[in-house]
């Protein structure tokens, strides 16, 4: 196969890309770390889930994404032959050689994490049950209707013990966002960065409600973006459902 390669893109990085992927096939550590950017690697490192034996490295594509930037995808095939695919993202170094400065597996398929589900006090299980009936459900104080989120023992408005459970359109504006770079569970190996959203919720009178944003590779969200939440069912009952926050108009 004859890699796709933007016109635009400088010769010394189709042979940079080349040479780096020919590196990590061949596990050739030192010559992996010194094309990450100096700043970048303990991310870097956390960032993708590569197998410790590959056979071949395959050029795919190298495109222009603006502001300096270059996406490579890289083909690794495995002993068995079968294959897997990074995207990495080069920039132009200080000393004038290419630099990685993000990469991760692909395609992006979030995984399911074992820490999810209800707290061990069990006050929002309603709010997990609701997720695996198909519905995001929030607290609302039976006395005066306030929307409790957080879940809590009683109304922070009122002090009433009498709360309920109701389903909330889980459509809203992103009030704020960060980009996480760190493995806090071992399976988000592979999926990083990830960004996590703080939604405001106009159904349930502004309360806020954080989430993981889908597909954010390569999105820098804005605030008052609006996103609409998908709940993603697991494969199994050994996990719970997920639910992930959409853009609703995907821009860069």
């Amino acid at each position: 196969m004859t890699a796709s390669i933007d016109a635009s893109v400088p010769d010394d990085l189709a042979r940079t890309v080349e040479a780096h992927g020919i590196a990590v096939a061949a596990a050739d550590n030192a010559t992996v770390l010194a094309d990450f950017l100096p700043d970048r690697i303990g991310q870097l490192i956390g960032s993708v889930d590569v197998p410790e034996q590959l056979e071949r490295a395959e050029v795919q594509s190298i495109s222009d994404v603006g502001d300096g930037f270059f996406d490579a995808i890289i083909r690794y095939t495995k002993p068995d032959q079968t294959w897997f695919e990074l995207r990495s993202r080069w920039v132009r170094f200080e000393d004038g050689t290419w630099r990685v400065f993000s990469v991760r597996n692909i395609p992006d398929t979030p995984p399911w994490m074992r820490p999810t589900g209800p707290s061990p006090d069990g006050l929002d299980a309603p709010h997990w049950e609701g997720l695996r009936a198909g519905e995001l459900r929030l607290q609302r104080c039976a006395s005066c209707a306030t929307w409790i989120w957080s879940p809590r023992p009683i109304c922070p408005s009122c002090h009433s013990f009498e709360t309920r459970w109701q389903a909330v359109e889980p459509v809203g504006t992103i009030y704020s966002w960060t980009r996480t770079w760190q493995p806090f569970a071992p399976e988000a190996s592979g999926h990083l960065p990830y960004v996590v959203v703080l939604v405001e919720l106009p159904a349930a009178a502004g309360r806020r409600v954080l989430g993981v944003l889908a597909h954010a590779d390569g999105i820098t969200p804005r605030i008052g973006d609006h996103v609409r939440g998908v709940i993603d069912q697991p494969p199994s009952d050994e996990h719970w459902p997920l639910f992930r926050w959409h853009l609703e108009d995907a821009h860069t």
